[in-house]
């Protein structure tokens, strides 16, 4: 008669058993102690506890405060220090940068931080500015622009507060209680050579 080795019998019983496939809980047969029959128990691996919860941005939302109001998660972005972004940032309700943005953005808040540098064009609520911006600057409500900030180019606002030591030069207008201005620049320019 022909005996199978332990471990052999160990390999048949967990043949039985599908793999785990990735992303699920495996189940671990332990011994049972008062029955024959081994007791199963759902184990999860330590690599799927580490998985930090993932929210994608809510790209068709036009109005980026209202989103907390309706029960939606508000949408932030955070740009860490020593990562460099370039394309176009929509539908974020706030917007931290502390690395190299090369874009456009529309948010509802916008901060640059010492390390942070943005280039391009920026249409926002309100921005707070302790590091460097160059390009087009939008800001309907309160733009604050602390010691360490630098701004050059186009810049809108509704309402501008400097701290002592902060920098802003370029083409700067004072928009309507909150609109952004309809006409750009060049715009104005061409208006005026024309009529």
């Amino acid at each position: 008669m022909f005996k199978r080795p332990k471990d052999t019998d160990q390999d048949a019983s967990n043949a039985d058993a599908p793999p785990p496939s990735s992303g699920s809980r495996m189940i671990e047969k332990t011994a049972a102690t008062d029955s024959d029959q081994p007791a199963t128990r759902s184990v999860t691996p330590s690599y799927e506890l580490r998985k930090p919860a993932v929210r994608t941005l809510q790209t068709n939302n036009p109005s980026y405060g209202s989103s907390s109001a309706s029960g939606i998660t508000p949408a932030n972005l955070h740009v860490g220090r020593g990562l460099k972004l370039e394309g176009k940032i929509q539908s974020c309700d706030t917007l931290v940068i502390e690395g190299d943005v090369q874009a456009t953005i529309e948010s509802g808040s916008l901060t640059i931080s010492e390390t942070g540098e943005v280039r391009g064009e920026a249409t926002v609520d309100e921005a707070e500015i302790n590091g460097k911006f160059d390009g087009t600057l939008i800001v309907k409500k309160c733009l604050t622009i602390n010691a360490t900030g630098r701004i050059t180019g186009t810049v809108r606002y509704g309402e501008l507060k400097v701290e002592q030591g902060g920098k802003i030069s370029g083409e700067i207008e004072a928009s309507e209680s909150g609109k952004a201005p309809t006409s750009s620049p060049k715009e104005k320019e061409s208006a005026a050579s024309n009529g």
